[in-house]
């Protein structure tokens, strides 16, 4: 963590880790991660990296045969996995909300979009009927859903893709909360849909102060939403920076590699770089560097520490971490 500077959220040493029949699933393995009010940490990696479950753990929300083995998520200084379900009831929504990926299966199929809102309102802030209706109109409003009146009778099957995560967005900034968690929000919409969601999250952001933590696999978000970036890779953070360095200068093999299998506007170039090979399994890590089988850099560096080692996440700047052997050689 960097000294002077208050955190209202601190994920430490977290690991999640399920429990198959085929073995144990090490899903988040050590994730370390800090969160400042009115900043965005934008968590990127590829599938399977341990993202969303990351923002599960920190939601209380492992699902079964989930399990965290050990850790902490600090909101303000307590730790929340200690705390019981009357305590997580009124932590979630209130004082830290999560979007969902997929609004279609998050939203109820069979209540209106009133109903839901109201019934968020009066669960969280205590109001009666009537001032929980008029607080659903306002935050349709607030989230530039064209005819709010009418959408707010509306069933999620007919909304577009847009609408129905901008009611998600509604819902979880109902209680405006400190924390908002967003997993992939725009993955399922189109171009001009994604950044008016992002222009959305951005504004009431700066609205209501909010911390955001922003899941993404694309670096085109990352660019424009981060502050800082978590580069995570098989369960395990690869690389912790500010958004100007990772695209400037990043410090890990995996984080070049996926830099360079962007397609750049004016660049010719016959095909995209690919990073060969696979992510390894979660049930059989290896007992040293997570990604050397697919580092082509580690043969250059010629450190046999790759294929012996797990490398530790280390400072190599005021700003800057990585989980790597050859960083700053």
């Amino acid at each position: 963590m960097t000294p002077g500077f208050e955190y209202i959220l601190e994920v430490n040493n977290l690991a999640t880790w399920f429990y198959t029949s085929s073995g144990v699933a090490k899903a988040v393995d050590g994730v370390t991660l800090s969160l400042k009010r009115g900043q965005t940490l934008c968590i990127v990696g590829e599938s399977g990296c341990g993202k969303s479950v990351t923002a599960l753990s920190i939601m209380g929300l492992v699902p079964h045969p989930g399990k965290v083995v050990h850790g902490e998520v600090l909101f303000h200084g307590s730790n929340v996995l200690d705390f019981n379900e009357k305590q997580w009831a009124n932590l979630r929504g209130n004082q830290i909300s999560m979007i969902f990926q997929d609004p279609a299966s998050a939203l109820n199929p069979v209540q209106t979009v009133e109903k839901q809102l109201v019934e968020v309102l009066q669960a969280h802030q205590a109001l009666n009927r009537a001032k929980a209706q008029t607080g659903a109109l306002e935050l349709l409003k607030n989230v530039g859903i064209p005819d709010p009146v009418i959408r707010l009778q509306s069933y999620p099957h007919e909304l577009s893709g847009g609408m129905a995560q901008r009611v998600m967005i509604a819902m979880a900034l109902a209680c405006e909360p400190e924390v908002l968690i967003a997993d992939e929000p725009t993955t399922a919409l189109d171009v001009t849909i994604q950044a008016q969601i992002l222009e959305l999250m951005r504004d009431l952001q700066v609205k209501k102060n909010t911390g955001t933590i922003l899941i993404t696999h694309d670096l085109g978000v990352v660019a424009e939403m981060a502050d800082n970036v978590a580069v995570m890779y098989a369960g395990q953070v690869v690389e912790y920076t500010d958004v100007q360095t990772l695209f400037s200068a990043p410090e890990h093999p995996y984080t070049r590699a996926l830099l360079r299998s962007i397609p750049v506007i004016g660049r010719r170039q016959e095909l995209l770089e690919v990073i060969k090979g696979r992510v390894p399994s979660l049930v059989d890590l290896p007992s040293y560097c997570r990604f050397a089988a697919r580092c082509h850099e580690r043969e250059a560096g010629n450190d046999p520490r790759c294929l012996a080692e797990v490398p530790e996440l280390i400072a190599t700047s005021d700003h800057s971490s990585s989980r790597c052997w050859l960083s700053g050689n």
